[in-house]
């Protein structure tokens, strides 16, 4: 069955959006693009008439699904469903789909890793001696991974395939997650977030960004983190205090930290993280995970999400798994 897609991209993503609309039409469906949330918005027939929609940083709230009663999904091409009220998305019997492919999750934990390894060894001062005609630094600062104690925000995909990555390194791990958790590896132990900050030797933000998690990382629980201590966040730039982060790394609190995420994207140049230097700070633009085999497969993965959706099968990868039993009721027909 043909249906008819809508593609709402208020910030250009052309190297996934191009490849999906070309996909989508070349299997039949009918393709409505449109470069911001408003041209969307005032396009009440379209909304109407459209099976599924798809967006990334797109607001989806409830009165936006309600509005449109053919709708069937709504689709993030990429792993994060920011904007997206999946609760109410569930309640109106819409599925959410992402690309929680593997080549995205692996890709993201081998570059927090990197970026966990670049901290703790310091590479931009390294880098600096040789640019800078320097004398070597004294006394050294550069640490070693083995025997660290790593403190894991969150236990989801990520973060396991990050587990696995370094369980022969001689590290320890430990996590803490919204509820108790009896699936976790035998190397991994629960704590709650306050025992995480001030014992863990290097702290990873991997949790999504909900109402819950929002803010959840403020100036009171940055200050708990352990002297000298290694912070990285790849998940998303809403969940810490960036002022009381960027003030722990001037007072020497913390040896280093490595962001991938802001609250604002791209961050503006007045963001106080921005205002560190390259040795107390590794920045980069929400890209350091993003890999040529992620990029190829996510397109891929979109498509084939949204030919199972129109045969009345759930996407490849679901958010809201409850829905899908009624969901299937409602359009296997």
């Amino acid at each position: 069955m043909r249906g008819h897609i809508l593609i709402v991209e208020p910030a250009r993503v052309d190297i996934l959006y191009n490849p999906i609309q070309a996909g989508l039409l070349g299997r039949g469906h009918r393709v409505t693009r449109y470069p911001g949330i408003n041209e969307f918005i005032s396009d009440r027939a379209a909304r109407a008439n459209a099976d599924v929609l798809i967006g990334l940083g797109v607001q989806v709230s409830r009165d936006l699904m309600a509005s449109m009663p053919r709708l069937r999904a709504v689709m993030s091409p990429v792993t994060g469903t920011d904007g997206i009220d999946e609760l109410a998305a569930t309640e109106l019997g819409i599925v959410v789909g992402n690309g929680q492919i593997p080549e995205n999750t692996e890709s993201l934990a081998e570059a927090t890793v990197m970026l966990m390894l670049a901290a703790l060894y310091d590479l931009r001062g390294s880098e600096m001696v040789l640019r800078e005609s320097r004398s070597h630094p004294m006394p050294v600062t550069a640490r070693m991974l083995k025997g660290k104690l790593i403190g894991l925000i969150g236990f989801g995909q990520i973060a396991r395939a990050i587990v696995k990555r370094l369980s022969t390194w001689e590290v320890r791990f430990q996590t803490c997650t919204r509820r108790a958790r009896s699936d976790l590896p035998r190397e991994v132990s629960q704590v709650g977030l306050d025992e995480l900050l001030h014992t863990s030797d290097i702290v990873t933000v991997l949790c999504p960004l909900t109402s819950e998690t929002r803010g959840m990382l403020n100036a009171q629980r940055l200050a708990s983190l352990k002297r000298g201590a290694i912070f990285v966040n790849t998940a998303r730039g809403g969940i810490v205090d960036e002022a009381a982060l960027a003030a722990l790394v001037r007072s020497k609190h913390l040896q280093c930290i490595a962001v991938d995420v802001f609250a604002t994207e791209p961050p503006p140049s007045d963001n106080p993280l921005r205002q560190l230097s390259d040795v107390e700070a590794i920045l980069t633009p929400h890209m350091v995970g993003h890999t040529a085999e992620s990029i190829e497969r996510l397109p891929m993965a979109t498509i084939e999400s949204i030919e199972r959706i129109m045969r009345g099968e759930p996407p490849l990868y679901v958010r809201n798994p409850q829905v899908i039993a009624e969901w299937q009721r409602r359009w296997s027909q």
